[in-house]
């Protein structure tokens, strides 16, 4: 059989085509910015073994294998589930129909009375208030998506979900230096770090409850704290928590 070398290039051109707007319509266009950030910087992304607090912080190789496991003494106050961990379990909200990326809305932030205080005139501007909240938003998307099917969120595998949170916690870390109240909110910035590293953790492992530690974690940072939405179930699952 003679094949047609202009046709055959033609068809794998389609394909490889009809594959990038596929990739695009389930990552949305802040994941690709996590794809394009690693390709035009020339410096490696380290993933160390998150430390659990400031006084007891524990690290281990880059590989990201953490020595602090759920429930050790010295634990931060999200160290432990506090439910069985509920892989499935179904998720808050409207689980009709698959869903896609979704971007950041700013107007629905309303900040939880526990971390009011961090942000304002002594303390963090709008703009990291923003980046805040867009990366718990972002994150708590493919978290979802990743734990409940694509009837809860958009879908990306473990690795480049930890790669998601890499990109968004050089980000935030960016935007602090930037901050001159920085220290003011330690105790807030210094949780979110320590979340972060968790979770890249989590998913560098494929450990299904640490996963789902995480989960609960960013859900109450993003539906809780960010967004102080009283509809949504809350784990108390980070030390900000509030009782209602």
């Amino acid at each position: 059989m003679e094949f047609d070398q202009r046709k055959v290039l033609t068809l794998a051109g389609t394909l490889v085509l009809a594959g990038a707007v596929v990739v695009g319509g389930i990552y949305g266009p802040s994941a690709w910015k996590v794809f394009m950030n690693k390709t035009a910087s020339g410096d490696q992304v380290v993933v160390q073994t998150p430390p659990v607090d400031n006084a007891n912080a524990t690290q281990g190789g880059a590989n990201g294998n953490s020595s602090a496991k759920s429930g050790s003494p010295g634990a931060s106050p999200a160290a432990s589930v506090t439910n069985p961990p509920g892989i499935n379990v179904t998720p808050q909200g409207d689980v009709s129909g698959p869903k896609k990326y979704k971007e950041p809305d700013t107007k629905e932030i309303s900040l939880a009375p526990s971390i009011e205080g961090f942000f304002g005139e002594s303390g963090l501007s709008d703009n990291t208030r923003d980046l805040v909240f867009s990366t718990a938003w972002n994150i708590h998307q493919y978290v979802d998506g990743y734990l409940f099917g694509p009837n809860a969120g958009p879908q990306m595998n473990e690795q480049d979900i930890e790669k998601y949170i890499v990109f968004h916690k050089k980000v935030l870390e960016s935007q602090l230096k930037k901050e001159s109240g920085a220290n003011k909110a330690s105790a807030f910035t210094n949780y979110l770090e320590v979340m972060l590293n968790r979770g890249m953790d989590a998913f560098n492992t494929k450990d299904k409850v640490r996963i789902e530690q995480f989960h609960q974690e960013v859900h109450d940072l993003d539906a809780h704290l960010m967004r102080n939405d009283s509809s949504a179930k809350i784990y108390g699952a980070t030390p900000f928590a509030t009782k209602r």
